[in-house]
């Protein structure tokens, strides 16, 4: 299974441009994935002013425009693009992220670990999103939510091979915690962040890029800079062997480590 991402810096509020960008990285690539992942919101941008700009920009998936010529990008290029969107549903706003063949849509996820900024313009996700391509089980995380480490425990329950998360992160903590939840849970972590900034009136959000992707045993397979690019690698992945999951008993792992610690309090003393 190959993977491209596209760490690329977004023109603010600017979709033509942003799709143009997208375009342009894949037509000048030597090597293009099996599935490309694109960053969150890679068609808008983030921050803005009034919760009013991003629900203009959002769009309804059936009939959108950006879906339409990303589904022209895959089947020019014999691809899958997983895209960060502005979505709108039945008069609410999501930060969604889209899964798109040569046909079109085929899944979509919506954030569910809403950050400050989320909460002033999008509604909450309330499902997680699988989809197999290739015999590879694939699950979509975005951004903030690879802070809480249930879901993406949940995804490994599901058998998830590789998570994907595209992001909008300026901090470091975001690629370390990709890492431990790759180890945690014994899963291709595929993070891809976009480069550049969102200026608003009040706030700025620069964007550090350093898109990775994890192996299930902790290793970097690739480390970004902060350039606006197009990088592909292989995940040697076994689909003919079952994911082995887990199941831990939380509250006994909790009495039993109490109970030694109850114990060792009493010989101390």
């Amino acid at each position: 299974m190959k993977i491209s991402i596209i760490q690329t810096e977004v023109s603010y509020k600017n979709k033509r441009e942003n799709i143009s960008r997208v375009s342009s990285l894949l037509s000048a690539a030597k090597e293009i994935g099996d599935l490309v992942l694109l960053p969150e919101l890679f068609s808008t941008g983030y921050i803005f002013n009034e919760a009013s700009e991003i629900h203009e920009l959002s769009e309804k998936f059936a009939g959108s425009q950006t879906i339409e010529s990303l589904r022209s990008l895959a089947k020019k290029f014999n691809t899958v693009i997983v895209a960060g969107i502005a979505e709108e549903d039945n008069g609410q706003y999501f930060n969604t992220i889209a899964v798109i063949d040569k046909n079109g849509l085929i899944d979509r996820y919506r954030k569910i670990s809403q950050t400050n900024i989320d909460r002033q313009y999008f509604s909450r996700g309330n499902q997680l999103t699988t989809f197999k391509y290739q015999g590879v089980t694939f699950g979509v995380a975005i951004c903030f939510d690879l802070w809480f480490p249930e879901i993406v425990r949940e995804y490994s329950r599901l058998g998830v091979d590789i998570l994907l998360h595209p992001s909008n992160f300026g901090g470091e903590q975001s690629l370390q915690i990709s890492r431990a939840r790759a180890i945690e849970n014994s899963m291709y972590v595929v993070t891809c962040n976009r480069v550049g900034s969102d200026i608003t009136k009040d706030l700025t959000g620069i964007y550090r890029g350093c898109s990775q992707i994890c192996s299930p045993d902790g290793n970097y397979l690739i480390r970004l800079g902060d350039a606006h690019t197009l990088a592909t690698v292989e995940l040697d992945i076994d689909v003919s062997s079952p994911k082995q999951v887990i199941a831990v008993d939380l509250n006994h792992e909790r009495d039993s480590i109490l109970s030694q610690l109850k114990t060792n309090i009493t010989k101390h003393n």
